[in-house]
């Protein structure tokens, strides 16, 4: 069971990492290079050992498992907005794997970003271009409004919007992730304090103690 747990707890801050990196650019217009890299990088792992391959090892995200602590047990406005997030990207996520022609058209155009990947890099914008508009072609059929608070001058910066769509879209891969580990919002009601030691936990491993 703790082996479970520290699944759930990795893909769950695998997808916190990616909406507080997303909700940083619409503030701010800027993104640490390493977490952004490491999100990003998560779209891209379709065959992993393990759910720590997936980012390419815990240390990857520190991150995302600090912003889970807070979120877990501190009530402030950031917060609440990011526990808003994650709900609906756990929902668009449910909504895309319950079509069978969205999900293999979304499995397509990540392999097409791929290669652009290793034609360009990782970050390029042409990579982040085409990311962007997956996520809109993934969410287009639903009818589904997404928006990020932030920065009006952040929001309108054509390049920070599509590094927001390419993170959301890494954000519904770890959602998938968390599903795939046996995640469920009822553990975010009556197992808070197993996911935050959980965390915890995984912080110290981090850290080597």
């Amino acid at each position: 069971m703790q082996d479970k747990f520290d699944d759930i707890t990795i893909a769950l801050a695998g997808m916190i990492q990616a909406i507080s990196l997303a909700r940083e650019i619409a503030q701010t217009g800027k993104v640490d290079d390493a977490p952004f890299e490491t999100t990003l990088n998560s779209l891209f792992q379709t065959d992993p050992q393990n759910v720590t391959d997936v980012y390419g090892g815990l240390p990857n995200l520190r991150l995302g498992l600090e912003k889970l602590i807070s979120l877990l047990n501190t009530k402030t406005n950031a917060t609440a907005q990011t526990i808003h997030y994650m709900h609906a990207v756990m929902s668009v996520q449910k909504k895309i794997n319950a079509s069978k022609k969205i999900s293999e058209a979304l499995i397509q155009r990540i392999n097409q970003a791929k290669k652009q990947v290793a034609y360009f890099s990782l970050t390029h914008s042409t990579v982040i271009a085409n990311l962007a508009d997956t996520y809109l072609s993934a969410i287009k059929p639903f009818r589904l409004k997404f928006f990020i608070v932030g920065n009006q001058r952040m929001l309108t910066v054509h390049e920070n919007i599509e590094k927001i769509r390419a993170l959301l879209l890494a954000a519904i891969r770890s959602s998938v992730l968390w599903r795939q580990v046996g995640g469920s919002r009822l553990q975010l009601i009556f197992f808070r304090g197993k996911i935050t030691k959980t965390a915890k936990k995984l912080l110290l491993q981090i850290e080597g103690k």
